[in-house]
């Protein structure tokens, strides 16, 4: 009788360990499913309505929003991206930051600058108004760049990721960031940036350079000073201007901000006039 009963109790226990094993297991494929984030429907999304000049054709996206974006900003509110190593966080936040812009257009379509869209009270810009949930919590577009990329991340070229709709801003790609090719994407929106003569002039004369206003609004993610700027930009050219960029040789001017919405119907690619306010 003993002896059945020793069985059976290790026959159950045996049961319990397997059954608790598999409720540990399911729960850590759970949490590791929930902190993956797939950016494989926004990449599709931005690759059939960003042209080749990185401006957007916002009535195809309009017409995909529901089917495309909407969906991946779902993905977003649920993403737990603390969870993910520190390229993929990066590329998780630049992501969001773009795919939300996408967004606040769309839904105040046809604009023609999103300086165009009222912000949450007359003193807020429509950077500071509530765009959506991710990670959980209701975000606006200023709290994504200043209180979370440029506060947790050290990576100035994020400047060159951040795309705010507008025609100064940097190219957006026609590919999401992700994790393991972030170095390799940022390093090329850079190059194409810097080399972009209608969003930088480099050089404007032979003794000056005229720099995008983002060096000035955020010259100190790059460098203390003008000098610091001009030799962070200095490996991304060759010959005597990568020479004059590495010494700080040049005057620095910057050039006037257009914030035309980067359109591909309002499209100037590499040619025609800079325009805007230059504030």
């Amino acid at each position: 009788m003993i002896w059945r009963f020793l069985l059976l109790t290790l026959i159950l226990a045996s049961g319990s360990g397997a059954f608790s094993s598999t409720l540990g297991q399911h729960a850590a494929d759970s949490s590791a499913a929930r902190a993956t984030v797939d950016h494989a429907l926004f990449d599709r999304l931005l690759g059939r309505v960003v042209g080749t000049q990185g401006n957007v054709d916002y009535e195809a996206l309009q017409a995909r929003a529901d089917t495309t974006l909407t969906p991946y900003l779902q993905q977003l509110a649920s993403a737990q991206p603390a969870s993910l190593d520190r390229d993929a966080r990066l590329a998780f936040w630049i992501n969001a930051y773009n795919a939300y812009t996408l967004k606040l257009i769309v839904d105040h379509y046809p604009v023609t600058s999103i300086r165009d869209i009222e912000g949450p009270t007359e003193d807020k810009t429509p950077f500071q108004r509530p765009v959506g949930v991710v990670a959980d919590t209701m975000r606006t577009l200023d709290e994504i760049e200043h209180q979370i990329i440029r506060v947790r991340f050290d990576e100035p070229k994020i400047h060159f990721a951040l795309v705010c709709a507008a025609k100064s801003c940097p190219r957006l790609r026609q590919e999401a960031y992700t994790g393991p090719r972030l170095d390799q994407q940022l390093d090329d929106q850079a190059r194409r940036f810097l080399h972009h003569p209608r969003k930088n002039q480099i050089p404007a004369g032979p003794d000056t350079i005229s720099f995008s206003r983002i060096f000035k609004w955020y010259g100190d993610d790059f460098g203390p000073t003008l000098d610091a700027v001009q030799r962070f930009s200095a490996p991304y050219f060759d010959g005597s201007v990568q020479d004059s960029l590495a010494q700080a040789t040049y005057e620095v001017r910057f050039l006037p901000y257009d914030w035309t919405l980067n359109a591909q119907s309002l499209d100037w690619g590499d040619g025609g006039p800079v325009t805007g306010s230059g504030s």
